[in-house]
Protein backbone atom coordinates (compact mmCIF):
# COMPACT_ATOMS: atom_id res chain seq x y z
CA UNK A 1 0.00 0.00 0.00
CA UNK A 2 1.44 3.30 -0.65
CA UNK A 3 1.49 5.75 1.75
CA UNK A 4 0.34 9.63 1.62
CA UNK A 5 3.40 12.51 2.34
CA UNK A 6 1.89 14.10 4.88
CA UNK A 7 0.76 10.67 6.38
CA UNK A 8 4.43 9.21 6.30
CA UNK A 9 5.77 11.97 7.82
CA UNK A 10 3.83 11.54 10.87
CA UNK A 11 4.77 7.85 10.85
CA UNK A 12 8.29 9.30 10.88
CA UNK A 13 7.66 11.63 13.94
CA UNK A 14 5.91 10.04 16.14
CA UNK A 15 8.43 7.35 17.67
CA UNK A 16 10.69 10.60 18.11
CA UNK A 17 8.60 11.68 20.95
CA UNK A 18 8.92 10.34 24.47
CA UNK A 19 6.74 8.27 26.54
CA UNK A 20 6.92 10.75 29.15
CA UNK A 21 3.17 11.62 28.79
CA UNK A 22 2.36 13.35 31.92
CA UNK A 23 4.49 16.09 31.97
CA UNK A 24 3.02 19.19 33.88
CA UNK A 25 5.35 22.63 34.71
CA UNK A 26 4.56 25.00 37.56
CA UNK A 27 4.01 28.94 37.26
CA UNK A 28 7.47 30.80 36.36
CA UNK A 29 8.31 32.84 39.34
CA UNK A 30 10.69 35.64 39.09
CA UNK A 31 12.56 36.36 42.59
CA UNK A 32 16.27 38.30 43.03
CA UNK A 33 16.61 35.93 45.62
CA UNK A 34 17.57 33.31 43.03
CA UNK A 35 20.76 35.56 42.33
CA UNK A 36 21.95 33.93 45.44
CA UNK A 37 23.40 30.52 45.23
CA UNK A 38 21.37 29.44 42.26
CA UNK A 39 22.56 25.78 42.58
CA UNK A 40 20.13 24.05 45.30
CA UNK A 41 19.46 20.62 46.78
CA UNK A 42 15.99 19.09 45.67
CA UNK A 43 14.19 16.01 46.90
CA UNK A 44 11.12 14.24 46.05
CA UNK A 45 8.76 11.36 46.94
CA UNK A 46 6.22 9.11 45.81
CA UNK A 47 3.71 11.11 47.05
CA UNK A 48 4.39 14.39 45.04
CA UNK A 49 5.94 16.08 47.24
CA UNK A 50 8.97 18.39 46.42
CA UNK A 51 11.46 20.55 48.30
CA UNK A 52 14.44 23.01 47.38
CA UNK A 53 17.32 23.30 49.96
CA UNK A 54 19.16 26.62 48.85
CA UNK A 55 22.32 27.36 50.71
CA UNK A 56 23.04 31.14 50.91
CA UNK A 57 26.92 31.21 50.73
CA UNK A 58 29.50 33.71 51.21
CA UNK A 59 33.30 34.29 49.90
CA UNK A 60 32.78 30.37 50.05
CA UNK A 61 31.24 30.11 53.61
CA UNK A 62 27.82 28.32 54.38
CA UNK A 63 26.00 31.40 55.88
CA UNK A 64 22.24 29.98 57.10
CA UNK A 65 19.85 28.03 53.85
CA UNK A 66 16.50 28.53 53.12
CA UNK A 67 13.41 25.60 52.75
CA UNK A 68 11.43 26.48 49.44
CA UNK A 69 8.16 25.12 49.86
CA UNK A 70 6.07 23.96 46.67
CA UNK A 71 2.25 23.66 47.05
CA UNK A 72 1.52 21.34 44.04
CA UNK A 73 4.28 22.27 40.81
CA UNK A 74 4.17 26.36 42.35
CA UNK A 75 6.07 28.06 44.96
CA UNK A 76 4.69 28.96 48.04
CA UNK A 77 7.23 30.59 50.42
CA UNK A 78 10.47 30.10 52.10
CA UNK A 79 12.00 29.79 55.56
CA UNK A 80 15.73 31.04 56.56
CA UNK A 81 17.90 28.47 58.73
CA UNK A 82 20.97 29.56 60.69
CA UNK A 83 23.58 28.01 60.66
CA UNK A 84 26.77 28.10 62.97
CA UNK A 85 30.59 27.74 63.04
CA UNK A 86 31.77 25.27 59.91
CA UNK A 87 28.43 24.19 58.41
CA UNK A 88 28.12 22.03 55.13
CA UNK A 89 25.07 20.54 53.55
CA UNK A 90 25.81 16.93 51.98
CA UNK A 91 22.19 15.81 51.05
CA UNK A 92 18.83 15.76 51.44
CA UNK A 93 15.49 13.58 50.86
CA UNK A 94 11.67 13.44 51.77
CA UNK A 95 10.26 10.48 54.64
CA UNK A 96 7.22 10.81 56.00
CA UNK A 97 6.20 13.81 54.64
CA UNK A 98 9.36 15.74 55.97
CA UNK A 99 12.58 17.13 54.56
CA UNK A 100 15.63 15.86 56.51
CA UNK A 101 18.93 17.88 55.70
CA UNK A 102 22.06 15.76 56.18
CA UNK A 103 24.42 18.53 57.81
CA UNK A 104 28.00 18.35 58.79
CA UNK A 105 29.17 20.88 61.50
CA UNK A 106 32.40 21.63 63.00
CA UNK A 107 32.83 23.67 66.10
CA UNK A 108 36.74 23.94 67.38
CA UNK A 109 37.72 20.20 67.69
CA UNK A 110 33.86 18.66 67.53
CA UNK A 111 32.24 17.51 64.28
CA UNK A 112 28.98 16.15 64.24
CA UNK A 113 26.94 14.75 61.81
CA UNK A 114 23.19 15.86 61.91
CA UNK A 115 19.42 15.85 60.17
CA UNK A 116 17.76 19.32 60.13
CA UNK A 117 14.30 18.10 59.58
CA UNK A 118 11.46 20.61 58.30
CA UNK A 119 7.86 19.71 58.65
CA UNK A 120 6.64 19.99 54.64
CA UNK A 121 2.75 21.19 55.91
CA UNK A 122 3.09 22.78 59.37
CA UNK A 123 6.85 23.80 58.40
CA UNK A 124 7.61 22.76 62.11
CA UNK A 125 11.52 22.53 62.61
CA UNK A 126 13.69 20.06 64.56
CA UNK A 127 17.16 18.51 64.78
CA UNK A 128 18.54 14.99 65.24
CA UNK A 129 21.94 14.13 66.02
CA UNK A 130 23.51 11.11 64.10
CA UNK A 131 27.21 11.43 65.21
CA UNK A 132 29.06 13.91 67.34
CA UNK A 133 32.85 13.22 67.41
CA UNK A 134 35.73 14.91 69.56
CA UNK A 135 39.17 14.56 68.33
CA UNK A 136 40.12 14.09 71.85
CA UNK A 137 37.81 11.06 72.68
CA UNK A 138 38.57 9.19 68.87
CA UNK A 139 40.85 11.11 66.81
CA UNK A 140 40.72 8.24 63.97
CA UNK A 141 36.88 8.93 63.32
CA UNK A 142 37.57 12.61 63.74
CA UNK A 143 39.71 12.46 61.07
CA UNK A 144 37.85 10.66 58.77
CA UNK A 145 34.60 12.76 59.36
CA UNK A 146 37.21 15.90 57.63
CA UNK A 147 36.54 14.72 54.52
CA UNK A 148 32.96 15.10 53.04
CA UNK A 149 33.49 12.82 49.86
CA UNK A 150 34.08 9.30 51.77
CA UNK A 151 30.66 10.37 54.34
CA UNK A 152 27.59 8.10 53.06
CA UNK A 153 24.35 8.15 54.41
CA UNK A 154 21.97 5.63 52.29
CA UNK A 155 17.82 5.62 52.33
CA UNK A 156 16.56 2.53 51.65
CA UNK A 157 14.27 0.56 54.49
CA UNK A 158 16.68 2.36 56.56
CA UNK A 159 18.87 4.75 56.90
CA UNK A 160 22.65 3.52 57.06
CA UNK A 161 25.36 6.10 57.98
CA UNK A 162 28.82 4.92 57.01
CA UNK A 163 32.36 5.63 56.01
CA UNK A 164 35.54 4.62 56.09
CA UNK A 165 38.29 4.97 59.24
CA UNK A 166 41.75 4.22 59.55
CA UNK A 167 43.00 3.52 63.31
CA UNK A 168 46.60 2.29 63.69
CA UNK A 169 47.35 1.62 60.07
CA UNK A 170 43.94 -0.75 60.16
CA UNK A 171 40.82 -0.08 57.77
CA UNK A 172 37.60 -0.65 59.18
CA UNK A 173 34.06 0.59 58.08
CA UNK A 174 32.08 2.66 60.96
CA UNK A 175 28.44 2.02 60.23
CA UNK A 176 25.60 2.78 61.98
CA UNK A 177 21.93 2.12 61.03
CA UNK A 178 18.58 3.98 62.01
CA UNK A 179 15.09 2.89 61.39
CA UNK A 180 12.96 5.70 59.24
CA UNK A 181 11.49 7.08 62.58
CA UNK A 182 15.23 7.60 63.59
CA UNK A 183 15.91 5.19 65.82
CA UNK A 184 19.39 3.36 66.27
CA UNK A 185 19.27 0.02 65.60
CA UNK A 186 22.84 -0.92 65.39
CA UNK A 187 26.49 0.76 65.67
CA UNK A 188 29.46 -1.82 64.73
CA UNK A 189 32.62 -1.49 63.33
CA UNK A 190 33.52 -3.99 60.06
CA UNK A 191 37.39 -4.91 60.00
CA UNK A 192 37.80 -6.61 56.76
CA UNK A 193 41.56 -8.40 57.84
CA UNK A 194 43.17 -6.81 61.06
CA UNK A 195 46.53 -8.41 59.38
CA UNK A 196 46.35 -6.46 56.38
CA UNK A 197 47.95 -2.37 56.30
CA UNK A 198 44.70 0.16 55.57
CA UNK A 199 47.32 0.58 52.18
CA UNK A 200 46.00 -2.04 51.21
CA UNK A 201 42.36 -2.42 52.02
CA UNK A 202 39.62 -0.55 50.37
CA UNK A 203 36.12 -0.21 51.95
CA UNK A 204 33.34 -0.56 49.33
CA UNK A 205 30.61 0.05 50.41
CA UNK A 206 27.61 -1.14 53.47
CA UNK A 207 24.35 -2.02 52.75
CA UNK A 208 21.36 -3.11 55.30
CA UNK A 209 18.60 -5.59 54.63
CA UNK A 210 15.95 -7.57 56.72
CA UNK A 211 18.53 -6.73 59.74
CA UNK A 212 21.26 -8.10 58.01
CA UNK A 213 24.42 -5.86 57.10
CA UNK A 214 26.74 -6.70 54.18
CA UNK A 215 30.48 -4.61 53.92
CA UNK A 216 31.88 -5.26 50.39
CA UNK A 217 35.87 -4.20 50.46
CA UNK A 218 38.77 -4.85 48.29
CA UNK A 219 42.19 -6.30 49.55
CA UNK A 220 45.43 -7.01 48.26
CA UNK A 221 47.44 -9.08 51.11
CA UNK A 222 51.32 -7.41 51.48
CA UNK A 223 50.06 -5.37 48.30
CA UNK A 224 50.49 -8.40 46.36
CA UNK A 225 48.88 -7.13 42.86
CA UNK A 226 48.34 -10.98 42.29
CA UNK A 227 46.29 -11.71 44.78
CA UNK A 228 43.28 -8.87 45.32
CA UNK A 229 39.95 -10.08 46.15
CA UNK A 230 36.63 -8.76 47.55
CA UNK A 231 35.59 -9.82 50.60
CA UNK A 232 31.79 -9.80 51.60
CA UNK A 233 30.67 -10.25 55.42
CA UNK A 234 27.66 -10.67 56.55
CA UNK A 235 26.69 -9.51 59.96
CA UNK A 236 23.36 -10.18 61.94
CA UNK A 237 22.60 -9.58 65.92
CA UNK A 238 24.16 -12.86 66.65
CA UNK A 239 26.23 -14.56 63.32
CA UNK A 240 29.20 -13.31 61.12
CA UNK A 241 29.98 -15.03 57.61
CA UNK A 242 33.03 -14.34 55.60
CA UNK A 243 33.60 -14.85 52.07
CA UNK A 244 36.43 -13.86 49.88
CA UNK A 245 35.88 -13.31 45.97
CA UNK A 246 38.39 -14.11 44.04
CA UNK A 247 39.43 -11.65 41.36
CA UNK A 248 41.07 -12.99 38.17
CA UNK A 249 44.79 -12.79 37.91
CA UNK A 250 46.39 -9.35 36.46
CA UNK A 251 43.28 -7.72 36.91
CA UNK A 252 41.95 -4.29 37.48
CA UNK A 253 38.68 -3.64 38.12
CA UNK A 254 35.89 -0.79 37.98
CA UNK A 255 32.55 -1.80 39.79
CA UNK A 256 30.23 -0.96 41.23
CA UNK A 257 27.64 -3.61 43.49
CA UNK A 258 23.22 -3.70 44.07
CA UNK A 259 21.34 -6.48 46.07
CA UNK A 260 18.55 -7.89 44.62
CA UNK A 261 16.05 -10.82 45.38
CA UNK A 262 18.40 -12.10 48.09
CA UNK A 263 21.96 -11.67 44.84
CA UNK A 264 24.26 -9.09 45.03
CA UNK A 265 25.90 -7.86 41.95
CA UNK A 266 28.91 -6.75 41.42
CA UNK A 267 29.30 -5.28 38.01
CA UNK A 268 31.63 -3.17 35.95
CA UNK A 269 35.17 -2.60 33.65
CA UNK A 270 38.17 -4.52 33.98
CA UNK A 271 41.68 -4.17 32.59
CA UNK A 272 44.90 -5.80 32.54
CA UNK A 273 46.95 -2.41 32.66
CA UNK A 274 46.91 -0.30 35.69
CA UNK A 275 45.88 2.44 34.32
CA UNK A 276 42.53 2.57 31.46
CA UNK A 277 42.88 0.27 28.85
CA UNK A 278 39.74 -1.30 29.86
CA UNK A 279 39.10 -4.10 27.73
CA UNK A 280 35.09 -5.01 28.66
CA UNK A 281 32.83 -6.14 31.72
CA UNK A 282 33.27 -7.88 34.62
CA UNK A 283 30.26 -9.57 36.41
CA UNK A 284 30.18 -11.48 39.90
CA UNK A 285 26.49 -13.09 41.34
CA UNK A 286 26.26 -13.63 44.90
CA UNK A 287 23.73 -15.91 46.32
CA UNK A 288 23.74 -14.77 49.62
CA UNK A 289 21.26 -17.21 51.40
CA UNK A 290 24.17 -19.99 50.62
CA UNK A 291 26.77 -17.10 50.72
CA UNK A 292 28.62 -18.48 47.62
CA UNK A 293 29.84 -16.93 43.84
CA UNK A 294 27.46 -18.32 41.51
CA UNK A 295 28.77 -16.75 38.97
CA UNK A 296 32.14 -15.13 37.40
CA UNK A 297 33.03 -14.01 34.43
CA UNK A 298 35.04 -11.16 32.06
CA UNK A 299 33.62 -10.42 29.07
CA UNK A 300 35.49 -7.87 26.05
CA UNK A 301 33.68 -5.78 24.65
CA UNK A 302 31.87 -6.47 21.94
CA UNK A 303 31.49 -2.78 19.94
CA UNK A 304 34.00 -1.77 18.06
CA UNK A 305 33.29 2.04 18.82
CA UNK A 306 33.67 0.74 22.75
CA UNK A 307 36.70 -0.99 22.12
CA UNK A 308 38.63 2.37 20.62
CA UNK A 309 37.98 4.26 24.18
CA UNK A 310 39.99 1.87 25.76
CA UNK A 311 43.38 1.03 23.29
CA UNK A 312 46.37 1.72 25.32
CA UNK A 313 45.80 3.65 28.48
CA UNK A 314 44.08 7.36 28.57
CA UNK A 315 45.66 10.52 27.27
CA UNK A 316 44.96 13.49 28.44
CA UNK A 317 43.54 12.95 32.01
CA UNK A 318 40.64 10.98 30.37
CA UNK A 319 39.46 8.19 32.39
CA UNK A 320 35.48 7.41 33.08
CA UNK A 321 33.05 6.48 35.71
CA UNK A 322 30.83 3.59 36.69
CA UNK A 323 27.90 6.30 37.36
CA UNK A 324 25.30 3.46 37.85
CA UNK A 325 24.46 -0.62 37.40
CA UNK A 326 20.82 -1.74 37.16
CA UNK A 327 19.34 -5.34 37.85
CA UNK A 328 16.44 -6.76 36.14
CA UNK A 329 14.19 -9.31 37.76
CA UNK A 330 16.13 -12.13 35.90
CA UNK A 331 19.44 -10.37 37.12
CA UNK A 332 20.91 -9.11 34.47
CA UNK A 333 23.40 -5.74 34.71
CA UNK A 334 22.74 -3.07 32.85
CA UNK A 335 26.44 -0.77 33.14
CA UNK A 336 26.24 2.72 32.51
CA UNK A 337 29.60 4.92 32.27
CA UNK A 338 30.39 8.57 31.21
CA UNK A 339 34.10 9.90 30.19
CA UNK A 340 35.61 12.29 31.03
CA UNK A 341 38.73 14.45 31.03
CA UNK A 342 40.10 16.10 34.18
CA UNK A 343 40.86 19.54 33.76
CA UNK A 344 42.88 21.71 35.70
CA UNK A 345 42.30 26.04 35.59
CA UNK A 346 44.72 28.62 37.85
CA UNK A 347 42.71 31.55 38.97
CA UNK A 348 44.19 34.69 40.22
CA UNK A 349 45.20 34.61 44.16
CA UNK A 350 42.46 36.28 46.05
CA UNK A 351 39.82 35.08 44.67
CA UNK A 352 37.28 32.98 47.09
CA UNK A 353 36.28 29.64 45.37
CA UNK A 354 33.96 26.80 46.58
CA UNK A 355 32.64 23.12 45.31
CA UNK A 356 30.58 23.82 42.69
CA UNK A 357 28.37 22.55 39.53
CA UNK A 358 27.37 23.85 36.27
CA UNK A 359 25.60 22.82 33.60
CA UNK A 360 26.92 19.05 34.13
CA UNK A 361 30.71 20.00 35.25
CA UNK A 362 31.24 19.13 38.36
CA UNK A 363 34.29 21.14 40.58
CA UNK A 364 36.02 19.91 43.12
CA UNK A 365 38.53 22.52 44.88
CA UNK A 366 41.66 21.32 45.51
CA UNK A 367 43.58 24.49 46.26
CA UNK A 368 41.82 27.55 47.55
CA UNK A 369 42.49 30.42 45.85
CA UNK A 370 45.10 29.39 42.80
CA UNK A 371 43.84 26.55 41.21
CA UNK A 372 41.13 23.84 41.02
CA UNK A 373 39.95 20.92 38.68
CA UNK A 374 36.92 19.82 37.65
CA UNK A 375 35.67 16.49 35.42
CA UNK A 376 34.24 17.57 31.56
CA UNK A 377 31.94 14.36 30.78
CA UNK A 378 31.59 13.52 27.45
CA UNK A 379 30.20 9.93 25.75
CA UNK A 380 27.89 7.11 27.87
CA UNK A 381 28.91 3.96 27.80
CA UNK A 382 26.32 1.20 28.28
CA UNK A 383 26.39 -2.48 28.20
CA UNK A 384 24.07 -5.76 29.61
CA UNK A 385 25.36 -8.86 31.23
CA UNK A 386 23.44 -12.13 31.95
CA UNK A 387 23.16 -13.86 34.63
CA UNK A 388 26.31 -15.98 33.91
CA UNK A 389 28.45 -13.16 33.41
CA UNK A 390 28.62 -13.15 29.59
CA UNK A 391 27.79 -10.12 27.99
CA UNK A 392 24.91 -9.19 25.97
CA UNK A 393 25.69 -5.78 24.04
CA UNK A 394 27.49 -2.99 24.71
CA UNK A 395 27.05 0.73 23.16
CA UNK A 396 28.14 3.98 23.65
CA UNK A 397 26.25 7.63 23.42
CA UNK A 398 28.53 10.11 21.62
CA UNK A 399 28.16 13.79 22.99
CA UNK A 400 30.10 16.43 21.23
CA UNK A 401 30.62 19.97 21.88
CA UNK A 402 30.71 19.89 25.61
CA UNK A 403 34.32 21.70 26.06
CA UNK A 404 32.24 24.67 24.24
CA UNK A 405 29.40 25.45 26.78
CA UNK A 406 30.29 28.25 28.81
CA UNK A 407 30.05 28.51 32.26
CA UNK A 408 27.86 31.34 32.73
CA UNK A 409 25.27 30.79 29.88
CA UNK A 410 21.71 29.49 30.88
CA UNK A 411 21.11 28.40 27.50
CA UNK A 412 23.64 25.50 27.67
CA UNK A 413 23.52 22.02 29.50
CA UNK A 414 25.78 19.04 29.04
CA UNK A 415 24.14 17.50 32.01
CA UNK A 416 22.77 13.84 32.05
CA UNK A 417 20.54 11.98 34.11
CA UNK A 418 19.98 8.07 33.80
CA UNK A 419 17.78 5.95 35.54
CA UNK A 420 16.29 2.27 34.69
CA UNK A 421 12.44 1.74 33.95
CA UNK A 422 10.25 -0.92 32.08
CA UNK A 423 13.74 -3.01 31.18
CA UNK A 424 15.68 0.14 29.34
CA UNK A 425 17.98 2.63 30.13
CA UNK A 426 16.99 5.75 29.94
CA UNK A 427 18.57 9.19 30.04
CA UNK A 428 17.54 12.53 30.40
CA UNK A 429 20.03 15.34 28.70
CA UNK A 430 19.55 18.19 26.64
CA UNK A 431 21.02 18.66 23.03
CA UNK A 432 20.43 18.39 19.06
CA UNK A 433 20.38 15.12 17.53
CA UNK A 434 20.50 15.00 13.79
CA UNK A 435 17.50 12.25 13.38
CA UNK A 436 19.09 11.35 9.23
CA UNK A 437 22.06 10.65 11.01
CA UNK A 438 23.78 7.63 12.27
CA UNK A 439 25.15 6.70 15.21
CA UNK A 440 23.39 8.94 16.89
CA UNK A 441 25.81 11.61 18.15
CA UNK A 442 24.35 14.68 20.84
CA UNK A 443 25.55 18.00 20.12
CA UNK A 444 25.14 20.16 22.89
CA UNK A 445 26.60 23.48 21.69
CA UNK A 446 23.70 24.80 19.80
CA UNK A 447 21.76 27.30 19.67
CA UNK A 448 18.63 27.09 21.90
CA UNK A 449 15.64 27.07 19.34
CA UNK A 450 18.03 24.14 17.72
CA UNK A 451 18.05 21.69 20.68
CA UNK A 452 15.67 19.71 22.88
CA UNK A 453 15.41 17.80 26.15
CA UNK A 454 15.61 13.95 25.29
CA UNK A 455 14.95 11.01 26.87
CA UNK A 456 16.89 8.86 25.23
CA UNK A 457 16.42 4.85 25.72
CA UNK A 458 18.15 2.19 25.51
CA UNK A 459 16.03 -0.90 24.98
CA UNK A 460 16.73 -4.69 25.75
CA UNK A 461 18.67 -4.98 22.78
CA UNK A 462 21.39 -1.94 22.91
CA UNK A 463 19.24 -0.06 20.45
CA UNK A 464 19.28 3.43 21.19
CA UNK A 465 16.18 5.44 20.59
CA UNK A 466 16.42 9.66 20.92
CA UNK A 467 12.56 10.85 22.29
CA UNK A 468 11.63 14.29 22.31
CA UNK A 469 10.23 15.35 25.46
CA UNK A 470 9.89 18.96 24.89
CA UNK A 471 11.54 21.19 22.19
CA UNK A 472 13.49 23.48 24.34
CA UNK A 473 12.06 26.49 22.25
CA UNK A 474 8.90 26.04 23.35
CA UNK A 475 10.48 26.66 27.26
CA UNK A 476 10.68 29.62 28.79
CA UNK A 477 13.45 28.07 30.72
CA UNK A 478 16.03 25.35 31.00
CA UNK A 479 15.56 22.21 32.31
CA UNK A 480 19.21 20.79 33.37
CA UNK A 481 19.35 17.51 33.25
CA UNK A 482 21.14 16.99 36.23
CA UNK A 483 18.83 18.54 38.36
CA UNK A 484 16.56 15.48 38.00
CA UNK A 485 15.31 13.73 41.21
CA UNK A 486 13.29 10.75 40.90
CA UNK A 487 11.23 8.64 43.60
CA UNK A 488 9.23 5.92 42.26
CA UNK A 489 7.97 6.49 38.75
CA UNK A 490 7.50 10.37 39.35
CA UNK A 491 10.32 12.95 38.11
CA UNK A 492 10.93 16.29 39.36
CA UNK A 493 12.94 19.30 37.85
CA UNK A 494 13.58 21.95 38.92
CA UNK A 495 14.50 24.67 36.21
CA UNK A 496 16.05 28.43 36.77
CA UNK A 497 17.29 31.22 35.37
CA UNK A 498 17.24 35.19 35.15
CA UNK A 499 16.34 35.38 38.18
CA UNK A 500 13.16 32.83 37.54
CA UNK A 501 12.22 29.42 38.58
CA UNK A 502 9.73 26.73 37.16
CA UNK A 503 9.06 23.19 38.42
CA UNK A 504 8.73 20.39 35.89
CA UNK A 505 7.15 17.16 36.58
CA UNK A 506 6.80 13.97 34.75
CA UNK A 507 5.85 10.11 35.04
CA UNK A 508 7.38 7.52 33.85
Amino acid sequence: MRIKPHLLLFVLILPLFSVCQDLQKGTIIKDRQFLIDKKELTANDVQGNFVSIRPHHINGTLRNYHVEFFEGLNFKNRIEIETQNDTSILDVFILDEKAHVFIKERVDQSIALRLDIIDLKTQAFSKKVLLQIDKDSDKSVFKALKDDYFIDLKTTDYLILNFPVVEDKITYAYVKVFSKTLEEMTQIKVYADESISHRNTSFLNAKYINNTLFTLFQLSPNGDEEQRFYRLIELTTTTKRSLDIEIPADSYELINSEIKQNHMIIAGLYSHTRKGGYQGFTYYKIDLEAFEVTSQHQSPFLNESAKKYFTGWFKGNRNIDINNIFIDDELNAYVVGQFYILVKQSVPIGLPIASFTVGGISAFITVNPVSYSYKVFDDILGGKINPEGEIVWDNVLQLRQTEKIKAKSNKRDSSTFTFFANNEIHIFINGYIDMEKKPFIVKQDKRLNKTNFYDITVNQHGGITPNIVFPNADSDIIFRAESAVKSGATIHILGQGNMRKQLLKLKI
